[in-house]
């Protein structure tokens, strides 16, 4: 598919040229049926916000850092506005693994066994007005994946390392999680 160079151009101004990197995957254009899907995600998470906003809920979800050689794996959600990690809701009737697992085969196509998800991080987090219980899994990866955006949901996937993907703009908890990752790395520097 072809992407749209205004799109490119926008995102390479939020995330700058420097930025580029190998394991970077191609911008999948929308087509009439993908961009009414996006307004629809659009809608439904503006609804979304309005409903947490007066009833502020108390909620469970599960995030990916999915590391290869170092970098990270980000996404873009066609809805936000900013750069995060795979993640979604934990199911009334699955594990936070199991959430995990579903949520980085839905948003960017890799199955990846539940054995290699190792929980690094747990947060209350209360954006989004609702208080959210995140445990976040971090999953190591030997080669780069074969990984596949959507283009509804998903319109973006990157790979960054932690200083280039601090200068961009992030979910809240994702840059929480980094900045101790940083804190790590400079403690055993």
């Amino acid at each position: 598919m072809k992407t749209s160079v205004a799109y490119e151009e926008k995102v390479e101004a939020i995330i700058g040229p420097e930025c580029k990197a190998e394991t970077e995957y191609t911008l999948v254009s929308a087509n009439l049926m993908d961009k009414l899907i996006q307004t629809i995600y659009r809608v439904a998470y503006q609804c979304h916000l309005l409903a947490n906003y007066f009833i502020r809920p108390n909620t469970r979800g599960a995030y990916v850092a999915l590391w290869l050689d170092g970098q990270i794996l980000y996404i873009r959600n066609s809805y936000k506005s900013v750069y995060t990690l795979p993640c979604g809701g934990i199911g009334r009737a699955e594990t936070p693994v199991e959430a995990a697992r579903r949520e980085l085969l839905e948003e960017v196509g890799l199955d990846i066994p539940i054995k290699q998800f190792r929980i690094a991080w747990q947060q209350v987090n209360h954006s989004e007005f609702k208080q959210d219980h995140i445990i976040l899994f971090e999953v190591h990866l030997k080669n780069p994946p074969k990984l596949k955006p959507d283009g509804r949901e998903v319109v973006w996937l990157g790979f960054r390392n932690l200083e280039d993907a601090l200068t961009m703009p992030l979910f809240p908890p994702v840059r929480e999680y980094l900045l101790q990752q940083r804190q790590s790395v400079d403690r055993e520097g």
